[in-house]
């Protein structure tokens, strides 16, 4: 006798939803960035067009590999793979990459430090840490009005990511989706991530991610 297994209707629902929130959510966090770092390079390029035409047109072509990077993103998203960029350059070359991109563009001072060394790193470990560090140097470049910016690395025990700025402070992002998101990510593997106040000014994002 064949046994039927019936999957109840508000299960099939559950799952429906808790997928459009993965979508969405990579969307936000993994495209989003990218689409906000390509808006900020126009309204650059738009502004060199009369005072440096050859300049505008090399940043132009710069956005344009951007936007095909973008695409990338979005065709590994639908098949379900990380970024394009972290399966290249690994985590410390795709931040870096995406920190160039913003630098070419921004009056804001933004470094990456990589404190010591650190081991290889689960896709789902760098893929987080990544996806973290993308929305926390958005919020600087369009929210914190901030004039340097430090992105921190290391391990011990566990990968440490921080983003540290001289800004407005914590309260423009203390809310929303990107936080939520950032936040979501960080406890899907055990880890936690939170963002506060700076003593003198400015606002520290602190993400701790174990890599079991």
């Amino acid at each position: 006798m064949r046994r039927q297994f019936i999957v109840p209707a508000d299960s099939c629902a559950r799952s429906a939803a808790e997928a459009r929130r993965t979508v969405l959510r990579d969307l936000h966090d993994g495209v989003g960035p990218s689409l906000a770092a390509v808006a900020l390079g126009l309204r650059s390029a738009r502004q060199l067009l009369t005072s440096d035409p050859a300049g505008a047109a090399r940043l132009l072509a710069a956005l344009e590999d951007e936007m095909h990077s973008a695409i990338d993103d979005i065709r590994a998203l639908v098949a379900r793979e990380n970024p394009a960029s972290v399966t290249k350059l690994g985590l410390v070359g795709a931040v870096e990459e995406f920190v160039a991109a913003l630098r070419s563009r921004l009056h804001v001072a933004i470094d990456v430090v990589v404190l010591g060394e650190i081991p290889p790193l689960p896709d789902a470990v760098s893929v987080a840490a990544y996806q973290i560090i993308r929305e926390a140097l958005t919020n600087v470049v369009t929210h914190a009005d901030a004039r340097t910016c430090q992105v921190r690395l290391w391990f011990d025990a566990e990968l440490h990511a921080e983003v540290v700025d001289d800004g407005v402070g914590a309260a423009e992002v203390s809310t929303g989706v990107g936080l939520a998101s950032m936040r979501q990510r960080a406890s899907e593997l055990g880890g936690n991530c939170r963002v506060e106040p700076r003593h003198g000014g400015g606002t520290r994002l602190a993400a701790a991610l174990p890599l079991s």
